[in-house]
C-alpha cells in the first residue's frame, strides 16, 4: 500500500467519514473503491453498433432534438 496525502475541505471530510461509517467501511477503503471505479469506467467500451443502428445514425436533426428536449422538460415539470 502507498500512503497518499490529500487536501480536502474539512466539511467534506466530515461528511465522507459519516458516510463511510454508515457503509461500515473506512474512508480509505471508500476512496480506494472510488478510484478503482474511475479506472474501470475508462476501460469499458461500448459494443459496436449494429448495421441497423449505424444506418439510423444522424437521421434526427437538431430541431427534433430540441423539440424532444422541450417535451421532456414539459413532462418532468408536469409530473414532479
Amino acid at each position: 500500500m502507498i500512503k497518499l496525502t490529500l487536501t480536502v475541505d474539512p466539511e467534506v471530510v466530515r461528511q465522507a467519514k459519516a458516510y463511510a461509517a454508515k457503509q461500515q467501511q473506512s474512508l480509505s477503503k471508500l476512496v480506494e473503491n472510488y478510484l478503482k471505479s474511475l479506472s474501470h469506467t475508462e476501460t469499458v467500451q461500448a459494443p459496436p453498433l449494429t448495421e441497423a443502428v449505424a444506418e439510423l445514425s444522424g437521421m434526427i436533426g437538431e430541431k427534433e432534438l430540441k423539440d424532444a428536449k422541450d417535451y421532456s422538460d414539459f413532462l418532468q415539470d408536469k409530473y414532479q
